[in-house]
């Protein structure tokens, strides 16, 4: 009788334990990419907000140097960006499924590619 008892118990707790659980998706956002990415409008400012932090992409911390006045250069002068294949750059690579992806945001990549895809520019 005990052993029923416990098991009736048991039996109605996993009932309402798996009865309770509730899926929720998570929304889909889309991912805006203005027509045209500006470096100074779209890109530094990703930069700004996830990486030109201490110890991160500032002066002095790790290489490449993402602060507003060096950054262009030293992504473009190390060879961050590839304007003949924008999908294999480093930068874009690293932003969109390296290292550096769970720092950034969903639109962050795409416009990083777009900028690349369109010569990127110093403007």
């Amino acid at each position: 009788m005990k052993k029923i008892f416990i098991f009736l118990v048991l039996a109605v707790a996993i009932a309402v334990g798996v009865s309770s659980c509730t899926y929720y998706e998570n929304p889909v956002v889309p991912v805006v990419v203005p027509d045209s990415v500006k470096f100074s409008a779209n890109v530094l400012p990703i930069f700004d907000a996830r990486c030109d932090n201490p110890g991160c992409h500032a002066t002095g911390g790790i290489k490449p140097d993402l602060t507003a006045a060096n950054a262009y250069n030293s992504l473009t002068v190390y060879g961050y960006v590839d304007t003949e294949f924008p999908d294999q750059s480093t930068l874009y690579l690293k932003v969109h499924t390296g290292s550096m992806a769970k720092f950034t945001q969903p639109s962050d990549p795409e416009i990083i590619l777009k900028w690349i895809q369109q010569g990127a520019l110093d403007n």
